[in-house]
């Protein structure tokens, strides 16, 4: 199923309509949506990977059908370009340091296995982070920590706060969803 996705999301970089009723932003990109402008980067950070550029090529080997999957420099830097206000962004990846601004302890409770990334401060992604700062969404949803955790970022120069949500896997009995009004 992974190589069949990646072949169809590589084809539509820049986005597209992926299903009925689901948008893909793209690799990396800005869209409007009624009244709102809506971000996003896809992808997991691996730092072996993100200097690389976009090298992945089907057909894929035991490599690159994760690799194709992986948050590059490149796509990065075209969101630090982003000049006008975003109003919701979407990650893969928390930024790093998230944990610091929402109760990391029940995080914990939830997840046992964050303890020791918490604790060593290496949960999370620096470039997610850089374009948390940057960007400053009054919304960003993330999908990486696979359990709801709440946070709320103050942004110290303009007083601005990010409210920041990571829901779970789309299983039975888990807390996947969530109503923002």
């Amino acid at each position: 199923m992974k190589l069949k996705a990646s072949n169809y999301l590589w084809e539509m970089y820049y986005g597209g309509w992926a299903a009925p009723n689901i948008y893909f932003l793209g690799f990396a990109g800005v869209v409007k949506f009624g009244n709102l402008r809506i971000g996003g980067l896809s992808g997991i950070y691996k730092q072996p990977d993100f200097l690389k550029g976009h090298f992945d090529r089907p057909p894929y080997n035991g490599h690159t059908i994760r690799s194709v999957y992986h948050v590059r420099e490149y796509d990065f830097h075209k969101l630090m370009q982003v000049e006008e206000p975003v109003d919701i962004f979407l990650s893969h990846d928390c930024p790093f340091g998230i944990t610091d601004c929402g109760d990391w302890k029940e995080l914990v409770r939830e997840k046992p296995d964050f303890k020791q990334e918490v604790q060593e401060r290496n949960l999370g992604s620096k470039p997610v982070a850089q374009l948390l700062e940057k960007l400053k969404p009054p919304y960003w949803f993330s999908a990486d920590l696979h359990c709801k955790f709440a946070a709320r970022v103050q942004h110290g120069e303009d007083g601005s706060v990010t409210n920041f949500l990571a829901l779970d896997k789309c299983l039975p009995g888990r807390k996947f969803l969530q109503l923002v009004c």
